[in-house]
């Protein structure tokens, strides 16, 4: 198999720890795109391909940025040496959805028309059409967002998922209103990044729930307005408290645990949303009480990817880190060789802050 021969970390089988092999990955065809990658964080969803991937084996990341290497037959809007965040949703532009301007419900994520990735002869999955854990990374033609230059490829990671996801749920999920009471339960990569949305989106009270102090406090510094621990057994009281009784209009819940969205439900105001954003195990069930939760209007809403529109939004984000008005530098809290990454997920108890950020070798 003809290509280039490149390190990069592959999950075997459900239930078994990813490690570090060798792939060959092939040159762009039509319609292709190959990144050099510079940097991938590690996400949650990655962590729960151990549990959840639908095929194996597959090449793990989705969150990552780097640089144009080449570009395949047909491709304009990049091209080699431009810096790039890796969109793992790259839209088909003919479904009905992106026909009558819902491109965020795309009914046909593109792929490359082939595999790029193999092992021996053997064709290799790629996580989320995007396979960021690997020194290159060919993705179809969308799936390589144009950025500008001026901003660090650590940072401009995080806008492939934490922020995307965050920030769009609080945008365009939510569609948060200026005053709109809010709670984000969970204060991760994500939920950060919903924080910051909420406050971009001039919401009047952020609240956030968190069993990490240390997280509580960067979410104070990114705009809530209160915090509370986790452990506390009165949340629900306090919510109520803080709105005079009527619970906010929108709760995130940014975990994937089903007794925190119940948890959620019960702090709803009247016609409030409960947003779904953690990924939360495939045979998981939520039970809840339909007739109360008909009677108070309320709505239960699933989030994938912030339901941004790609090559819009992505380099608005980049512009808005540039300018000051989204903060990510303190999300980076660790950084890891590509070789680490096996040990990260055997570690998982291991405390390694908001984002661990994969720091490629030039």
């Amino acid at each position: 198999m003809s290509g280039f021969s490149v390190p990069a970390v592959v999950l075997e089988q459900i239930g078994s720890l990813p490690t570090l092999q060798t792939v060959t990955v092939t040159p762009p065809a039509r319609g292709d795109v190959l990144v050099r990658m510079v940097a991938s964080g590690i996400c949650h969803t990655d962590i729960s391909y151990m549990r959840d991937a639908r095929v194996t084996p597959v090449v793990l990341g989705h969150e990552g940025a780097g640089i144009v290497e080449q570009v395949g037959e047909g491709v304009t809007h990049v091209q080699p040496g431009d810096h790039v965040v890796i969109n793992w949703q790259a839209k088909c532009n003919q479904c009905r959805h992106c026909l009558t301007g819902r491109s965020d419900l795309c009914e046909n994520i593109q792929t490359t028309a082939e595999p790029r990735v193999f092992r021996g002869q053997s064709p290799l999955a790629v996580m989320l059409n995007a396979g960021t854990f690997c020194n290159l990374a060919v993705v179809p033609a969308g799936g390589a967002v144009p950025i500008r230059k001026d901003i660090p490829l650590t940072k401009a990671a995080m806008l492939g998922c934490a922020v995307a996801t965050g920030v769009g749920a609080a945008l365009y999920t939510a569609h948060i209103a200026p005053g709109d009471d809010v709670v984000i339960i969970g204060a991760g990569g994500i939920g950060l990044n919903i924080v910051q949305g909420a406050r971009i989106a001039n919401a009047g009270q952020i609240i956030v729930i968190d069993l990490n102090q240390a997280r509580l406090d960067l979410a104070q510094q990114y705009g809530a307005t209160h915090i509370f621990s986790g452990q506390q057994q009165d949340l629900v009281s306090e919510v109520r408290k803080l709105t005079s009784g009527r619970g906010v209009d929108h709760v995130f819940e940014a975990v994937g645990t089903p007794s925190l969205m119940l948890t959620g439900i019960e702090m709803l105001a009247r016609g409030g949303s409960l947003i779904l954003v953690g990924a939360a195990a495939r045979d998981s069930v939520l039970p809840f009480h339909p007739r109360r939760f008909m009677s108070q209007q309320q709505q239960i809403i699933g989030c994938i990817y912030g339901n941004i529109r790609p090559q819009v939004d992505l380099p608005l984000f980049a512009d808005w880190y540039a300018e000051g008005k989204l903060r990510l530098n303190e999300m980076h809290t660790a950084s890891v060789r590509l070789e680490e990454v096996p040990e990260v997920f055997s570690s998982l108890d291991k405390d390694r802050g908001i984002r661990p950020i994969i720091e490629f070798e030039a």
